[in-house]
């Protein structure tokens, strides 16, 4: 079987060369493969790649994470290869001849040589036994070595052949065969532990893991965030959560809940913990400047969440010091956050996190894990001097008949420093069957700066859709509207993915299922958007619609149903076409009006490209949250 080598690089283009080096020397005709990871160092693993031109190369446009990397990497390849994962801080030193002829062993999942590591650890301590909490917090605490061999700790008194748990990712052999049965990476791992789940799967369906003693390689004892304790903490925080993930959470208790718990005990009874918590936090900290804490279940691909990324990454770099706690899971938008900002994962029931700075203010959405997770937050702060403020964003469309929140949820809320609304209709609507409270402060979402690329109609209008497919964003009221109008020259591709898809995209009429494409995942608004003309939005409820506001940005017309900040985003139909009622007659209409005469779209896109620009940026919901920010600070 031929042999893929699979580098994903970051930071260190010095490493990475004599990674490479090793690998041209001992390893000469296999297939190698790296990814870079964007960092401030890119530029120069740019240079490094013009001296390795037998190397393919991956230069990522943000930092995608590990797991998801190497998936791409194995992907690129076409036809079956064994894999060899190596670090960038590791160099070989023989060809792993004895590894690959175990690989070929019956049912060998992986395998890893043993390691020379300069930082002291044992050859095999890349081999690690089966996981459990204690074990995991003997680990992270620094005992490990010292209860060796015992049920206390995840590492082998001698050098294991078979192996019960994991084997590291430093130098890790990956048959072929196994890759194709179970499958790539859980991208849910950021970083740190995806290795380990997949070998846990391997070997719940009889699949082995070995050690072989063969020194062919060496691990460095700097690693890519030496000299920078920030990055440095960003890797342990990730490493943390990775084991949390790997251990499983299961809505907040499981066992990774308790892992993180003891950690949080630890870091406060160890000296060594205090010590590099004190020196991290004043790394950290910037004076005049209060930090900036925003929580989120998941970092999933929502509008709410994308808001949370581009609100950190945007507070990061005007020089704030932000922290975003996920209290459930990481998801794949943890690749869109600057390194800059600190990324933790904690159950909602441990809210004591590290905040350089005597000043704080939380900002979390409305749900009850994130409400519970405040108010333990402020009172653990109420100890301490300084500051500490809560704001709870609104994002969730308001109900026709009955209150958006539950009476504890709502009575919870109004004890916030203030509810951050997202338009005035938005914030009137979320009140009309119950008080959430008497501050408030009305912020837009924001979209990065986009080129308007002004519309120009054809001779078939080209409508899409973009959401994810659920049966109140009405893609089947789209479809059926547009049935009513065959003799107009339109098509429509709806992109996106969800629970009601496959039963929705069945409901398709016969007479225009050659004019309908339900497209599935899009990766993006620019994805999308290449092939439509027009953005149709026909649900029933919205709060407020990020894909409008990507429309409008990129000179994009609009047809939306009036609901939630709908009006308000379209300037009440003089930046986009407003659909009321929401029903197929009303869209119908509205759509013939728009088919049989496009150039009436061409002053509504520009007109929404203009508003987006001055109102929906994200410089403008930053300078929006730090207003409000500002006024609860002084209160």
């Amino acid at each position: 079987m031929p042999l893929a080598v699979l580098v994903v690089s970051y930071r260190r283009a010095d490493l990475l060369a004599r990674c490479l080096d090793s690998v041209r020397e001992h390893l000469p005709d296999a297939t190698t493969l790296v990814w870079d990871n964007q960092s401030a160092t890119s530029g120069q693993i740019r240079d490094l790649a013009r001296s390795y031109p037998g190397v393919r190369w991956t230069f990522a446009d943000r930092n995608a994470g590990y797991a998801a990397a190497i998936n791409a990497l194995a992907g690129q390849l076409g036809e079956p290869h064994d894999l060899l994962l190596l670090n960038p801080d590791a160099e070989l030193t023989g060809p792993l001849a004895s590894c690959r002829a175990a690989l070929a062993g019956d049912r060998v999942a992986a395998v890893s040589p043993t390691v020379a590591d300069p930082g002291g650890g044992r050859p095999w301590d890349v081999a690690r036994r089966r996981q459990t909490v204690l074990r995991a917090l003997v680990s992270h605490t620094g005992y490990a070595d010292k209860l060796r061999g015992t049920r206390f700790s995840d590492r082998y008194a001698s050098r294991p052949g078979e192996v019960s748990g994991y084997l590291s990712g430093c130098c890790l052999l990956i048959s072929a065969a196994a890759w194709a049965e179970l499958g790539p990476f859980d991208e849910r791992f950021f970083v740190y532990g995806e290795e380990a789940e997949w070998q846990r799967r391997a070997t719940g369906v009889g699949w082995r893991l070995r050690l072989v003693d063969e020194l062919d390689v060496r691990h460095g004892d700097h690693g890519t965030t030496a000299g920078d304790p920030v990055a440095a903490a960003r890797g342990a925080d990730l490493l943390r959560a990775g084991h949390a993930e790997l251990l499983g959470l299961r809505g907040n208790y499981g066992p990774g809940a308790w892992f993180t718990a003891g950690l949080l005990v630890a870091d406060r009874m160890q000296r060594s913990h205090r010590a590099s918590r004190r020196a991290v936090l004043t790394a950290r900290a910037r004076p005049g400047k209060p930090s900036v804490l925003l929580t989120t279940n998941q970092l999933c691909q929502g509008g709410a969440e994308r808001q949370r990324v581009l609100l950190a990454n945007e507070l990061a770099a005007r020089g704030y010091p932000v922290t975003v706690a996920c209290l459930q899971s990481f998801g794949p938008l943890a690749a869109e956050l600057d390194p800059a900002v600190r990324l933790v994962l904690t159950p909602w029931w441990q809210p004591l996190l590290d905040l350089p700075g005597p000043d704080a203010v939380l900002i979390t959405g409305i749900t009850n894990t994130e409400a519970g997770f405040a108010l333990g937050w402020r009172a653990a702060r109420a100890l301490r001097p300084g500051t500490h403020r809560w704001l709870a964003a609104a994002h969730e469309p308001a109900e026709a008949e009955r209150p958006v929140y539950g009476s504890a949820l709502g009575r919870i809320i109004a004890r916030s420093d203030g509810v951050i609304a997202l338009s005035e209709r938005h914030w009137r609507d979320l009140n009309r069957h119950q008080k959430l409270h008497t501050r408030q402060h009305l912020i837009g979402n924001g979209v990065p700066g986009q080129r308007d690329r002004g519309f120009t109609p054809g001779k078939t209008l080209r409508l899409g859709m973009l959401s994810r497919i659920v049966e109140h964003k009405n893609p089947h009221l789209l479809v059926n509207a547009l049935a009513r109008l065959p003799e107009l020259p339109w098509t429509l591709d709806i992109f996106g993915d969800g629970p009601d898809r496959a039963a929705l995209a069945a409901q398709t009429p016969a007479s225009v299922r050659d004019r309908v494409r339900w497209r599935g995942a899009s990766p993006g608004p620019d994805h999308a958007f290449a092939e439509v003309d027009v953005l149709c939005v026909p649900s029933r409820a919205e709060a407020f619609p990020l894909v409008i506001v990507e429309a409008m940005a990129r000179g994009l017309p609009v047809l939306a149903s009036a609901v939630g900040s709908v009006p308000d985003l379209l300037d009440d139909g003089r930046a986009g076409i407003l659909v009321d009622p929401v029903t197929e007659e009303a869209w119908a209409d509205a759509l013939r009006a728009v088919i049989s005469r496009p150039r009436q779209l061409v002053p509504l896109a520009a007109a929404g490209a203009e508003r987006a620009s001055r109102l929906y940026t994200v410089d403008a919901m930053a300078d929006g949250y730090l207003a409000a920010i500002a006024d609860v600070m002084s209160r």
